[in-house]
């Protein structure tokens, strides 16, 4: 059909950092991908890349201001964080350490156990999206 593209792919990965709790409460970060898949989402628009759609809880925003610093925590609710502005860095109670900058996520899902800390970094007030997920079933 003239004007119709053709895509060689019928799906892609998307690759995002998670924050668990190890059954020993240890936090380590840990890598999760998403399966897309191309379809039409929004008729009449053309098609495009779908995750599959989970339930979230609540959606909320984060304001931290510069030079915050929470000392180690655990994660008030299983929940997405996206970064919006300014920077942030995690550090698991295994030591290591992650940056989040504008338009990356993490999934945090050390709820119980030692938790992580964060920061904010670089000078500027942080802003985050928050979404609120329900937790993993065992």
């Amino acid at each position: 059909m003239p004007g119709t593209a053709k895509h060689v792919h019928s799906h892609s990965t998307l690759a995002f950092g998670r924050l668990y709790a190890d059954e020993t409460g240890e936090s380590h970060f840990g890598a999760l991908s998403m399966e897309m898949t191309e379809r039409s989402f929004a008729p009449p628009a053309p098609a495009f890349w779908v995750s599959p759609l989970t339930t979230a809880s609540h959606h909320g925003f984060l304001v931290l201001p510069s030079g915050w610093v929470g000392d180690l925590h655990p994660a008030p609710m299983r929940m997405w964080i996206i970064m919006l502005d300014g920077e942030m860095e995690f550090e698991a109670s295994d030591g290591e350490r992650r940056s989040l900058v504008p338009g990356s996520a993490l999934l945090l899902e050390d709820t119980t156990g030692k938790g992580h800390r964060g920061r904010v970094v670089g000078g500027l007030v942080a802003t985050l999206a928050m979404v609120e997920v329900p937790a993993r079933e065992s």
